[in-house]
């Protein structure tokens, strides 16, 4: 009979207010519950996970069996991905029926044979089965241990650059304490000098400090993003609203911040302008790490002001519909550009973004895949495209120019039902456990488990 057994540790304490997807797991096992791949979310890897999360996968890992025998050397042993949940596989040991989960990153996971490539004597790790096997394997460990990895051979197995790469892992592109500058919540058209306080993977706690704001800190008493005690103002590595120092003062963006820093980034928008090479301070954030993809000048070239798109407004409390928006303006910064919803407002909500970004879309996308277009602001009438532009004579934003959509074995891998995690966008200091409700397009529906639906939040799979 085959039974699930630990792999890993317990929680540490710090951990146990997490709250944890245990009992999905005997849930997937009798295929009642899917999750979403990593691999269908591929933009938001921060490593290469194809082989990991695959059924049929070999590894070592450690075997907890003999931890008490053995507490001077790790015993390991080697294991098949059954099935994923996510991040974590179901995993059988190696001619046992003994099923364990683990997550593909914890340190328990290894390249088959990789310790004793580090260790060609097993002075520090040693091959164990499972003492399930003991009547099988006692006679002649070594023998069997043989038989094993003779069974694996030939098996698809994780690649040697997975050691490498999940190292990386704690080597972000960004660290605590460095300066950036950031598009205030509260008002788009200022930015503000923010210091990182945290960063956990992709994810940047960033607030603004009182001794880098200028005016009275305590009217910023109910500012997300400002510094007081215990606050968190989490945002993605790629978040539009961060930018490396000196990105306000070359574009001429409203920079509210003290004389010296003003002073500061005034020297390198002009080296930006001369052609020289900017002289940034230690803990300054620097172009180099916000990485982007080439902008295709082709595409850029089509793009000109007064142009029209259907926008997902990422500073807005509801993420639900689309809504109708124009290009506004170009950045010195290459591939910026100044981009607001139509309407009586729209200078003063008005916001920069990045050529690559994950709100812009093409005219009728909202009606295409069933998604709700918000006409502008003091519309009257019902709302349609064709009528408006002309009316406003103005053209769209040529479609070609948008990125295309997610490939159909991409798309495939996603479906109604499953679960995953979601950064809530209106409090996004929270991941929460979801499921997808609906999916339309390249955005899918999702619905915050135990929450009412109008809490629901569209998102790009990108």
């Amino acid at each position: 009979m085959s039974k699930i057994i630990p792999c890993d540790r317990p929680p540490a304490a710090c951990d146990k207010e997490t709250w944890k997807w245990d009992k999905y797991f005997h849930k997937v096992e009798k295929g009642k519950a899917k999750f979403v791949s990593p691999l269908a979310l591929i933009n938001s890897l921060v490593m290469d996970y194809s082989v990991c999360v695959q059924k049929g996968v070999v590894f070592e890992t450690r075997n907890h069996d003999f931890d008490v025998l053995k507490k001077e050397q790790e015993p390991r042993w080697f294991a098949i991905v059954e099935n994923t949940c996510g991040y974590y596989i179901l995993s059988r040991f190696v001619n046992s029926t003994d099923y364990f989960w683990t997550h593909v990153l914890s340190r328990k996971v290894h390249t088959m044979l990789y310790a004793k490539s580090r260790d060609p004597k097993l002075e520090r790790v040693f091959y164990c089965p499972p003492y399930s096997l003991k009547n099988e394997f006692e006679a002649d460990l070594d023998s069997f241990i043989k038989k094993a990895q003779d069974e694996v051979i030939g098996k698809m197995g994780i690649k040697e650059e997975f050691e490498k790469d999940r190292h990386k892992l704690h080597r972000p592109a960004f660290r605590a304490g460095q300066r950036v500058e950031l598009l205030s919540y509260a008002n788009s058209l200022e930015i503000r000098v923010a210091h990182i306080q945290e960063v956990c993977g992709r994810r940047l706690n960033v607030t603004v400090r009182k001794r880098d704001y200028p005016r009275d800190f305590d009217e910023l008493e109910d500012d997300r993003q400002a510094g007081h005690e215990g606050a968190q103002y989490w945002i993605d590595q790629d978040s539009f609203m961060m930018f490396p120092v000196g990105w306000a003062a070359i574009n001429n963006y409203q920079l509210i911040a003290n004389e010296d820093y003003i002073e500061h980034t005034k020297k390198i928008a002009e080296a930006f302008d001369d052609g020289t090479t900017p002289r940034y301070e230690i803990n300054d954030a620097t172009p180099d790490q916000f990485e982007k993809p080439p902008v295709d000048p082709v595409k850029w070239d089509k793009l000109n002001i007064g142009q029209k798109f259907e926008l997902l407004d990422p500073l807005s409390q509801q993420f639900k519909c689309l809504h109708v928006a124009s290009v506004m303006s170009f950045c010195k910064s290459d591939g910026y550009m100044i981009i607001s919803m139509d309407g009586p407002q729209a200078a003063e909500e008005s916001f920069p973004i990045h050529f690559h970004n994950l709100c812009m879309y093409p005219m009728n996308y909202a009606r295409k895949h069933g998604i709700k277009l918000a006409p502008p602001d003091e519309f009257v009438g019902k709302f349609k495209w064709d009528e408006y532009l002309k009316k406003q004579k103005a053209v769209p934003v040529p479609e070609d120019v948008f990125k295309p959509m997610p490939s159909k074995e991409r798309m495939d891998m996603i479906e109604v039902g499953m679960h995953l995690e979601a950064a809530d966008m209106c409090e996004n200091q929270l991941i929460c456990p979801a499921t997808i409700k609906s999916i339309h397009g390249r955005h899918i529906n999702v619905n915050f488990d135990g929450w009412d639906s109008e809490f629901d939040q569209l998102y790009d799979i990108e």
